[in-house]
């Protein structure tokens, strides 16, 4: 008897050990399966208020000065701190519609860039009501002595800056005063021959810019808005900074889908950007945090100067596009999806192409990579009822019925080994209230153009750095408020 229960006690033991053992496996992979999940209240896909009725909120954070530099707040077109914002009853669905509306607009301008940044290439209808063309982003700047407010929008497609000046050819309506020249006494006009002028054929591909001695520009956009007036020089002031003989355009004739603000602010790569002009004061570097796309009360930021660069950021170096010299292009080494890398051949992401872009809305991808990308989406949320497709976006679900939703996450592998994960709001996109149709916020770009585009809804919640005085991107996740 002693011996069979000393059997029997080593049995218990030993099966006791294997369970211990196989729960520990258990818990060892169901670790990294809890990371590579989000875990969504439903409740966050359904729209409630129309954003016209919403208060901005009382907050001045966003304002605060940098040494040496300044941080100023960024508002979406639609929320709640934007004079832009819908002041009737628009539903979720109609500004869905929109947004990708200017989406497509957003691509022919990208395609017009090769040929000329001041080409269009499309003969698209301007469509009436319609916000704003190609920019989602706001932010209000000084222009003149003394400074008169002008709201901008945020482009990093885009060198010129321009805004609309009296006298008034043919001028859309604006939510601020349209700027005088004649009140300004810091405004000037440049000449013919001037080197700023020179600058303005050669980097931006403007073949006739002087007319009766001055020097003009003129601009066209891929979605048939158009800009032209004299090329200047003026002061620019951005929160409690300012920057003197900064060149822009102002204009006299504007058409397009620009309504409500004032022009652009051209964030982009060549000479006479932003960046570039006030490289010896500020760098070259400059950040922004985007506001929630799906809350109207949450505001974001824009910052110039070495205080934008976050401590925490993680870096990819920016890569040489001859073709498109506007444009920051990074290399996109993977994707990962619920912490699965893609089987994505090299060849297809390409060294440098692929552009981290403030216009556009939905991330695009290359057809293969994209095909990847939502074969294993579907992979890993296919216990969740389908909804048929929406515009551009072919991965839809119908949430109508759930609480909470599990969905598996996404990471941008981007070279210098910077690893960035798309927050949990960048990726399901509501387009019907109720979460009837919530859909994957990724679309597949056209071969033909042979390149990816990090959009800004994917941007949603990280700050994004753009140092071109050290040739890099950084990003670095969190909320805009802190």
């Amino acid at each position: 008897m002693g011996s069979q229960t000393t059997h029997s006690l080593v049995f218990c033991i030993s099966v006791v050990a294997v369970l211990m053992l196989q729960c520990l496996l258990m818990g060892s992979s169901v670790a990294p399966d809890h990371d590579n999940y989000h875990l969504i209240p439903v409740e966050n896909f359904k729209w409630k208020d129309p954003q016209g009725f919403a208060k901005c909120p009382a907050s001045s954070a966003g304002q605060e000065a940098l040494k040496p530099g300044v941080k100023i707040r960024l508002d979406h077109i639609h929320g709640a701190c934007s004079p832009l914002r819908p002041i009737n009853s628009s539903s979720w669905i109609d500004l869905v519609s929109q947004s990708f509306e200017r989406d497509n607009a957003r691509l022919n301008t990208i395609r017009s860039k090769n040929s000329g940044p001041y080409t269009t290439m499309s003969n698209l209808p301007l469509q009436s009501g319609t916000t704003v063309g190609t920019g989602n982003y706001i932010v209000t700047a000084g222009f003149g002595t003394p400074a008169k407010n002008s709201l901008l929008i945020i482009d990093t497609g885009s060198d010129l800056t321009w805004i609309q000046c009296k006298p008034c050819a043919d001028c859309y309506s604006q939510v601020d005063a349209i700027f005088e020249p004649k009140q300004s006494s810091s405004y000037k006009t440049l000449p013919c021959l001037s080197a700023t002028c020179t600058e303005l054929i050669t980097s931006e591909s403007n073949p006739t810019p002087c007319l009766l001695g001055g020097c003009v520009y003129e601009i066209n956009y891929g979605d048939g808005s158009s800009s032209q007036g004299d090329f200047s020089q003026e002061t620019l002031t951005l929160g409690s900074d300012s920057f003197q003989n900064f060149a822009f355009g102002c204009g006299h004739t504007n058409t397009g889908l620009f309504k409500g603000s004032s022009g652009l602010l051209g964030l982009g790569q060549n000479s006479l950007s932003f960046p570039s002009q006030s490289k010896s004061k500020y760098g070259g570097q400059f950040a922004y945090c985007l506001p929630d796309f799906g809350s109207s009360t949450s505001t974001g930021s824009f910052s110039v100067g070495k205080g934008s660069i976050p401590a925490s950021a993680v870096f990819t170096p920016l890569v040489s596009n001859f073709m498109y010299p506007t444009f920051y292009f990074v290399g996109l080494n993977g994707i990962s999806v619920g912490g699965d890398r893609l089987s994505i051949p090299p060849a297809v992401l390409g060294r440098g192409s692929t552009i981290v872009d403030s216009g556009t809305v939905i991330t695009r991808l290359l057809p293969q990579a994209y095909n990847a990308l939502k074969t294993s989406f579907r992979s890993k949320t296919r216990d969740l009822p389908s909804a048929k497709p929406f515009s551009i976006l072919d991965t839809c679900y119908d949430l109508s019925r759930h609480s909470q939703v599990r969905i598996p996450t996404i990471t941008f592998h981007f070279q210098n080994n910077a690893d960035v994960a798309v927050s949990d709001v960048g990726i399901l996109v509501p387009v019907q209230n109720g979460g009837s149709q919530v859909c994957l916020a990724f679309a597949s770009a056209s071969q033909m153009d042979g390149f990816n585009i990090i959009g800004n809804f994917q941007q949603q919640r990280m700050r994004v750095a753009f140092d071109t005085g050290a040739g890099r991107i950084g990003f670095a996740s969190g909320s805009c408020a802190a």
